[in-house]
């Protein structure tokens, strides 16, 4: 693996956990207090895309890695 994929992995992995939190605490959140509208705004939307596009890149990143090992993952 190069330093550089690497590095974007360990950035990805950084910010899927991270934006993970987030929403799990935006959900309580607006379970207290559904006023806020914490889950169905701009802001959410735009944070719950960036998730899916981690994920995204974190699982291709996973899956080719896999390939290169010949499909053991050590």
């Amino acid at each position: 693996m190069t330093r550089t994929t690497k590095a974007v992995r360990e950035v990805l992995v950084h910010l899927t956990v991270i934006l993970s939190l987030m929403f799990l605490v935006f959900v309580v959140l607006d379970q207290f207090n559904p006023m806020m509208n914490f889950v169905n705004n701009g802001i959410s939307t735009v944070l719950l895309v960036l998730l899916c596009l981690c994920a995204l890149a974190q699982s291709i990143l996973h899956y080719v890695d896999s390939d290169r090992k010949g499909g053991a993952e050590t």
